[in-house]
């Protein structure tokens, strides 16, 4: 558990927070590069609490900025975008790419005032089909990150990202949480997959190291990335399933993949206190994914504003036939299985009325992490930096050895990303 401070202190995510301000200091994914159109429609983006717009101007640069006209409030989203510029339906600011005003209409006789006026603006990098910004200050401003997907050709990759109601953080402890897996996403019976396809979306079959028992036997390891968490089942007879999930500072992660199977990398961005952005990139490591497959199996069906159609409001489209004869939750799709387990704990989980086991090791290990960093942070240290090198090489790859092997002898964490300097407290 956690105390009520603690608690505050890890979910609360808007500007002038400590959290949001660490936040601030690594690059995010904001929303993918085929939502914009050059003089097309802008985009409304929430990222940290911050209501913003985006948009991809005539010579097809990318602008985030805030969504307020500076000049008396109104929204840009309802703007006019085409001439290198975004220009506000009310008086006809105009606003280019970088902030800058480029053009006041309704002030002509001063042709000095539109230099005193720019509109908070963030900087972007479109890399694999999706726009990243960065919210910090300038000074402080990271390496961008190179995570290992971003080097496979575009036709080995695909992305997704939903707007999930709750907390961030409680949705990114799923994916660190072994032990779900055999219980949310068990599948009855036997299922047929593509090459590469984890589950359907009924589920994983019940003979996958995931779901056949419980991984409960774990261990955390430091890293210069952030964490590695380890787990042991069962894979046959004579072998163990050797597990690893990563938990990459602050708020990525890779979870559990065995050879042959297409890989998953998450990101879960706050939208504010109470929702999240929650990033899927899935990827072939060798061959062109298969698109469909895995977007059918995490069944998400999404609006325009990418909120899901199946959700709280109804049941996720439980079946409690199903539930007896199909799967666990009677619940299909992958991914709103997950969602119906976090978003159902509240907007924000009250940590202090937990009861956590031994199965819970990895979120134990995450929250430490962020909080020591956070409150470090408080204090004038550094944030933690995430060493690129590791990053290129870094996803996730089970494999099965000797049942009489421990996990240290048969899945050694590689030297490249051993702690060197990190301040981490395990």
């Amino acid at each position: 558990m956690l105390s009520k401070q603690d608690n505050h202190l890890l979910t609360r995510v808007g500007p002038g927070t400590p959290m949001g301000e660490l936040f601030r200091r690594y690059w995010i994914p904001a929303l993918k590069s085929d939502e914009l159109l050059s003089d097309g429609k802008p985009q409304r983006v929430k990222l940290l609490g911050e209501e913003l717009i985006a948009f991809r101007d005539t010579e097809g640069k990318v602008g985030l900025m805030e969504e307020a006209c500076p000049h008396r409030g109104t929204s840009l989203y309802y703007g006019i975008n085409d001439g290198c510029g975004l220009r506000c339906m009310y008086h006809g600011w105009k606003f280019d790419t970088n902030g800058d005003c480029t053009e006041i209409p309704s002030e002509e006789g001063d042709p000095k005032f539109r230099h005193k006026i720019k509109i908070k603006n963030y900087p972007v990098k479109e890399v694999k089909g999706i726009v990243w910004t960065y919210m910090g200050p300038e000074e402080s401003q990271p390496e961008f990150p190179e995570f290992y997907w971003m080097g496979l050709p575009d036709e080995y990759m695909m992305s997704e990202r939903v707007w999930q109601e709750c907390n961030y953080a409680q949705v990114m402890e799923n994916d660190l949480d072994y032990v779900h897996a055999a219980f949310l996403h068990k599948a009855h019976g036997k299922q047929e997959t593509g090459e590469g396809i984890l589950s359907t979306d009924l589920g994983i079959d019940p003979n996958h190291p995931l779901v056949k028992n419980p991984p409960v036997k774990q261990d955390v390891e430091d890293t210069n990335y952030g964490k590695r968490c380890v787990a042991v089942g069962i894979g046959n007879e004579t072998e163990n399933a050797f597990m690893e999930i990563h938990y990459i500072f602050p708020f990525y992660t890779y979870p559990p993949r065995f050879e042959g199977e297409d890989g998953m990398w998450h990101a879960f961005i706050p939208r504010d206190d109470y929702s999240t952005w929650s990033w899927d990139v899935q990827f072939s490591h060798n061959r062109t994914i298969d698109a469909q497959a895995n977007h059918e199996r995490r069944g998400l069906k999404l609006d325009e504003h990418f909120k899901k159609q199946i959700s709280l409001e109804n049941d996720y489209a439980q079946d409690r036939e199903l539930q007896k004869t199909g799967n666990f939750t009677g619940i299909r799709g992958i991914a709103n299985q997950d969602h119906a387990a976090t978003e159902t704990m509240g907007p924000i989980v009250d940590r202090s009325k937990e009861h956590l086991g031994t199965s819970d090791l990895p979120i134990i290990h995450m929250r430490r992490l962020l909080l020591q960093q956070v409150k470090a942070f408080q204090e004038g240290a550094e944030n933690f930096k995430l060493d690129n090198e590791s990053l290129r090489n870094l996803y996730s790859a089970g494999l099965y050895d000797r049942n009489e092997k421990s996990w240290q002898e048969a899945f050694p964490l590689e030297e490249q990303y051993k702690k060197d300097g990190q301040k981490v407290k395990s």
